[in-house]
């Protein structure tokens, strides 16, 4: 089928990667750890470049953000209850290059939050320019505040000395100025295989960007670093939740996760796994291992994200298929059609990132075909443009 300037073979079985994960020490920054597929621990060798940083193309100046009406805070969460939502004229400019939900305005009917709450939405007019969102925006809904908010002093860790549940090691990154009444998104960002647990803070990008402010952000580490993310890590992650917003002042309509290599095969998992507790996901540089097959018709997914699957062009780690196969999940999962358009402020070759229409409301699917170098040039990396990119996206919900 043909998708704005690329044709892909629309197979819809995912062989996605979680079992038999190589050591993919990888994602653009420190590296430095066996080969791929070698099994064994990163020994710290020379520090990777990461290959020239991708500038996430000019600032969306004019993109107004559609939000799809008012916010559907009609009936308790999961009460099925009618929100009607008014009309949103958008005109808030979208700054920093990130993608722009909602820029093109549509119909209007919007999710009315994680909470199950239906919501008939007013039209979004929403600026020309701008990722082009479909229908309504990208609305979560009304804030949910988790059982966490009110509690002072919560157990953060630290990357050397970590907390831990359910045999993995974890810790918390809180906003610099935390309000333990106030309830904030929260980004669950997966490490790829024979890495430090503190990789992810240190390359993926979101402690220099406004969710360093905004956000708790999450960073956990596999039971077994040398094989990183595999199929039985998938029962972890609800503990993980559960003790999180227990503890910590979490927004429940917006938790997000991503990850690299074997991380992202992990963050893509977890987006049929646990979407009822997610509203999207960034896997990045997916890779095939048949343990665990995803097939929009059969799979039984808990509900439904907003992906931003990212892969590089020419990855010669876990080969340049495996992306498009993760894609092409989602577009069957989200039941878009077949077109895209191109995400604005991110059209270089170092990001591409495109936008799929007719997708379900409010749950495109974004796909980011890149060729950043990082990783040695193996374009296998975590790209430079992805944190600004996702970061974006997931501050417009």
């Amino acid at each position: 089928m043909t998708i704005s300037t690329m044709r892909f073979a629309g197979a819809v079985l995912l062989s996605l990667a979680l079992g038999c994960a190589p050591a993919d020490n990888n994602g653009g920054g420190t590296g430095g750890g066996p080969a791929p597929g070698s099994g064994g621990s990163a020994s710290g060798g020379a520090t990777s470049s990461g290959g020239a940083s991708a500038s996430g193309g000019a600032p969306s100046s004019g993109g107004a953000v559609g939000s799809g009406g008012a916010s559907s805070s009609g009936g308790a969460p999961g009460s099925g209850g009618s929100a009607s939502g008014g009309s949103a004229s958008g005109g808030a400019s979208n700054t920093g290059g990130a993608p722009a939900p909602g820029g093109q305005g549509g119909s209007g009917s919007g999710s009315g939050g994680r909470g199950g709450s239906s919501a008939t939405g007013g039209s979004a007019s929403g600026g020309g320019g701008g990722t082009n969102t479909g229908a309504g925006g990208n609305s979560a809904g009304a804030a949910q505040p988790s059982t966490g908010c009110g509690k002072t002093n919560p157990q953060v860790g630290s990357g050397s000395s970590p907390l831990t549940v359910s045999g993995h090691q974890y810790y918390v990154k809180l906003p610099s100025s935390y309000d333990a009444n106030k309830p904030y998104r929260a980004i669950f960002m997966f490490n790829p295989t024979g890495n430090p647990i503190t990789w992810a803070e240190q390359n993926a990008g979101f402690e220099s960007l406004p969710s360093k402010d905004n956000a708790i952000r999450i960073y956990p580490h596999p039971a077994n670093s040398s094989n990183g993310w595999v199929a039985s890590d998938v029962s972890f992650f609800r503990p993980l939740y559960d003790t999180i917003t227990a503890n910590f002042c979490v927004d429940k309509a917006r938790v997000f996760a991503a990850g690299e290599s074997s991380g992202g095969d992990f963050s893509s998992i977890l987006g049929c796994e646990h979407a009822n507790v997610l509203r999207s996901v960034g896997p990045c540089s997916t890779k095939d291992v048949p343990s665990y097959p995803l097939n929009a018709t059969t799979r039984k997914c808990t509900g439904q994200v907003t992906p931003v699957v990212i892969h590089g062009k020419n990855d010669n780690v876990v080969g340049p298929a495996n992306g498009p196969k993760t894609r092409d999940f989602y577009v069957a999962l989200n039941h878009c059609s077949s077109t895209s358009t191109p995400v604005t402020g991110y059209t270089d070759t170092l990001s591409n990132c495109v936008q799929y229409q007719g997708c379900d409301v409010p749950y495109p699917v974004y796909w980011c075909n890149h060729t950043d170098p990082n990783y040695s040039g193996t374009n296998h990396g975590w790209p430079a443009f992805a944190a600004k990119f996702l970061w974006g996206l997931w501050s417009s919900y």
